[in-house]
């Protein structure tokens, strides 16, 4: 062999060499994931039909050069898996009607995956339970403000019936004061001196309902006594402070019978034509008023003069 061919063969070993090495490394990069592909992919039914006898097959004259065996033995194997692999993918994409490749997926997503949609459907549930929440809090809202208005009319009504029962108690609080009976007069002294003494003094200390019963049960106990005429002029003072003109009329007329020479005689009569006047009777007034002056004007103080002057102007009575 000459040196020419030699190294032609050489550099050719070495090509190959270097082809092989690179081949190699592409392959040895490429096959796991290229198996793993087709692997997940491909079929079931298709798995027994990807390859082949063929693709076993020795590759024609193609030997391993010295020194390098084990090398070019396991490209060659690297090789033909290539073949097959690109012929299975080939024979799946060129087939019609093939069944879909299905892809194996990542266990740790499968169940990443299903957390995601146990929690989405949860998440689903809980917005359901809170939209029937907030429609059963709404219509609790407003059951309670009808309550509540319920509740307000009720009480307004309450209030109501709690001011008309008041009334009503007061009006039999007033009946039964006025259907009750008087209270006694007080108790006797046990003279007609004493009973007119402190029949007098209730008067001048202004308990007047006292006073009036003290001179009401003096005259019925002591009629024949001096004092009673004076002690009806001093009732009829009583009922007139009281408002009742009606009842003076009645204790000043029965004071004057036989018209008096007393010192309060005057004043009696003056009275008596004031309760008059105050029941609505002019005519008695003038009559009342012309006694005086015929009895009692000469007698009489300048206040009780004045008083009479007044009534007459009031009720046109003429001159004497």
């Amino acid at each position: 062999m000459t040196d020419s061919n030699f190294t032609r063969r050489g550099l050719r070993s070495q090509g190959f060499r270097g082809k092989a090495v690179f081949g190699l490394s592409i392959l040895a990069l490429s096959l796991p994931l290229t198996t793993m592909t087709v692997t997940a992919f491909a079929p079931a039914g298709a798995h027994a039909q990807i390859f082949d006898d063929e693709d076993d097959k020795e590759i024609p004259g193609q030997q391993p050069t010295d020194n390098t065996v084990w090398d070019a033995k396991k490209l060659q194997k690297l090789d033909r898996n290539v073949r097959k692999l690109e012929r299975a993918v080939s024979r799946v994409e060129n087939k019609k009607g093939a069944p879909p490749i299905l892809i194996e997926p990542d266990p740790e997503v499968v169940a990443l995956q299903a957390t995601v949609d146990n929690q989405a459907r949860k998440l689903d549930q809980q917005a359901g339970s809170i939209t029937t929440l907030i429609g059963q809090v709404e219509e609790l809202q407003h059951q309670n403000q009808q309550l509540l208005q319920q509740i307000n009319n009720q009480n307004a009504r309450m209030d109501t019936l709690t001011k008309r029962a008041d009334l009503a108690d007061a009006h039999i609080k007033d009946l039964d004061a006025q259907l009750a009976p008087p209270p006694p007069p007080p108790a006797s002294t046990g003279s007609a001196q004493g009973d007119f003494d402190q029949a007098f003094n209730l008067m001048s200390s202004g308990q007047t309902d006292e006073a009036g019963r003290a001179f009401e049960a003096f005259t019925t106990t002591y009629p024949q006594s001096a004092q009673t005429p004076e002690a009806w002029f001093r009732l009829g003072q009583v009922r007139a402070i009281k408002g009742d003109p009606s009842g003076a009329v009645s204790a000043f007329a029965t004071s004057l019978k036989g018209w008096p020479k007393t010192s309060w005689a005057p004043e009696a009569t003056v009275r008596l034509a004031q309760a008059l006047n105050d029941s609505n009777r002019p005519a008695d007034v003038c009559a009342s008023l012309t006694q005086f002056d015929k009895v009692y004007a000469k007698l009489a103080t300048n206040e009780m003069r004045n008083q009479a002057k007044v009534l007459k102007d009031k009720n046109r009575c003429g001159a004497v």
